[in-house]
Parts: C-alpha cells; sequence; structure tokens
C-alpha cells in the first residue's frame, strides 16, 4: 500500500519546534488527473522500448510503498528536521 499520510517536525532543536501533518491521500488525488493523461505516453514509449507496459508501471508504486515506514532526521548545530512516513 502507498504511504497516505507523514509529518515534518522543523525547530531549532529537537525538542522544540512545529509538526506539519502531510495528508499524502490528498496528494493522490491531485495527481489522478495528471496520471490519467500521461499514461497512453508511458504505455507507448514502454512498447517503443521493448520493457512490459505493466511492469513500468508498477516499479514506481512498489518504489512509493517501500517508502511506508521511513524515517528521516537531519540535525545540525542550528536546526533540526525529522520527515516520517506512514
Amino acid at each position: 500500500m502507498i504511504p497516505v499520510a507523514g509529518a515534518v517536525r522543523l525547530g531549532q532543536d529537537r525538542v522544540h519546534g512545529f509538526r506539519l501533518p502531510i495528508p499524502f491521500l490528498l496528494l493522490w488525488i491531485v495527481l489522478l488527473p495528471f496520471l490519467v493523461l500521461v499514461a497512453p505516453i508511458l504505455f507507448i514509449a514502454a512498447l517503443c522500448v521493448r520493457v512490459n507496459p505493466l511492469q513500468a508501471v508498477a516499479a514506481p508504486f512498489r518504489i512509493l510503498a517501500a517508502l511506508k515506514g521511513t524515517h528521516v532526521e537531519v540535525v545540525n548545530d542550528q536546526f533540526s528536521m525529522l520527515v516520517n512516513i506512514f
């Protein structure tokens, strides 16, 4: 299953700061019309390079599904950022 939400914590240190929830589900809904328009072009491109179109479409979704549970933390002397994808 592709990730449906995430959270970003920004602040001056690890304890203080604010948390910004990100609903990825709304992002997928907004991107859906664009994907429908691009799908025929990708299908033709996959056939031209002799790649199975179904595998070419499935690969990005497998990458998105692998992002679930990712935690990225960047900290330096002045600023910290924590990204959680769930």
